[in-house]
């Protein structure tokens, strides 16, 4: 693949992730920001994202299926096109029932298809700096971590402050990038060639695979618990932010310093590796993150809102980069992309499953509840990995 006329870096790739995710964030902070200031019961909210994290899940699933089998510039765009439509009609529908579910549907659907090609095409033809060869983990990769990052912190920063001027104003600019997003990707699409993408090439390998597998294991894990508690602060936290008079415009800015510091924590662990095959630094950062969602649960002012979230933020980079890694450092490619796959499912798995609970939750016992049960969740998927790890290195 080559994006012709541009170098061989693919900056067209990465304003793609930056745009995507900008529209797609400016839509779900606005659309739950207005159910939650009209009273709209949670557990609704919780059914919504949802239907957008398995949507998401099974499009892509499908897309890294299909784009190895079809031309891949058509499942882009359809991912893209798809994102769009639900922007539109989430838009059209801000206020209805059970309607807006169609909306949420197509716009994970878009999300969910659109990357696997994406991260196809910006994997192809990348070399691994000598300095961090031993990350397991691409410069293209950390880039892209970074761009749909701040895609998503400019969307709840920018829908945050739209919002107070109206939720009309917030869909026309959501609807607005999505344009903007597919214009982006008939440009990109007219210069990749027609060939279905390569798979990463062997990367600096650990002689013995045998902690890859374990850490492997124990990063799903962690993935399931800490998403469980983080699926709530993207989808249920306007809830709580309306009940504890935090005006959309403070909500914006606290998801930004929330998504600021996933991205810190992205950089510092592509430059240090003092974390790599070792449990302590994932115990750490999971009884932070636990710690964090007690403070949410407790909080009652801005302040404390935002503490909950740095604390929460940095287990949400941990947990997404130490995955990466670990898909990234197996022996084979087929065992790396199969790796990288449950990786991303376990995401979406506990990104599903703690929205719809933390919804249900919350209607039957306060906004609070949800923030402390997804606590004890972290805190027993982090027992559960260190009884497998203790298990499994007594039988080796």
């Amino acid at each position: 693949m080559r994006l012709r006329s541009y170098g061989s870096f693919p900056y067209w790739l990465l304003a793609i992730c930056a745009c995507t995710d900008f529209a797609a964030f400016v839509i779900i902070f606005t659309v739950t920001r207005r159910l939650a200031e009209s009273q709209s019961p949670s557990w609704w909210m919780g059914v919504l994202g949802t239907t957008l994290s398995l949507a998401s899940a099974t499009a892509s699933l499908v897309g890294g299926l299909l784009s190895r089998r079809l031309d891949s510039r058509i499942i882009f765009l359809a991912g893209v096109c798809s994102l769009l439509a639900g922007i539109v009609l989430c838009g059209v529908l801000l206020t209805s029932g059970s309607e807006l579910a169609a909306g949420y549907m197509l716009l994970g659907l878009g999300l969910g298809g659109l990357y696997p090609p994406l991260m196809g095409w910006l994997n192809r033809g990348g070399s691994q700096p000598a300095s961090s060869a031993s990350s397991g983990v691409t410069l293209r990769l950390v880039l892209f971590c970074v761009a749909w990052n701040l895609g998503i912190m400019a969307g709840q920063l920018t829908g945050g402050w739209l919002f107070a001027r109206g939720s009309t104003v917030a869909v026309v600019v959501a609807a607005a990038a999505g344009i903007v997003n597919l214009l982006l990707a008939i440009v990109v699409v007219d210069r990749v060639s027609k060939e279905p993408p390569e798979t990463l090439g062997p990367v600096e390998a650990v002689v013995d695979h045998r902690p890859v597998a374990l850490f492997q294991r124990l990063s799903w894990m962690a993935n399931v618990g800490g998403m469980f508690g983080a699926a709530m602060v993207v989808h249920l936290i306007a809830d709580l932010a309306v009940a504890i008079q935090i005006s959309s415009k403070t909500q914006g800015i606290l998801m930004a310093c929330w998504r600021a510091v996933t991205i810190v924590t992205y950089l510092a662990m592509y430059r240090l590796t003092f974390w790599q095959f070792r449990l302590a630094p994932q115990v750490i950062s999971s009884g932070l993150g636990a710690i964090g969602l007690l403070v949410i649960a407790k909080a009652d002012s801005e302040v404390g809102l935002c503490f909950g979230l740095v604390l929460l933020g940095q287990l949400v980079g941990f947990n997404y980069f130490s995955g990466l890694f670990y898909s990234s450092a197996g022996p084979s490619v087929k065992q790396r992309t199969l790796a990288a796959g449950l990786h991303e499912a376990t995401l979406a798995v506990g990104m599903a499953v703690g929205t719809l609970a933390g919804g249900w939750l919350a209607t039957q016992y306060g906004h609070r509840v949800p923030y402390q049960l997804a606590a004890v969740g972290i805190v027993l998927f982090l027992l559960l990995q260190v009884a497998v790890a203790v298990r499994q290195r007594e039988s080796i």
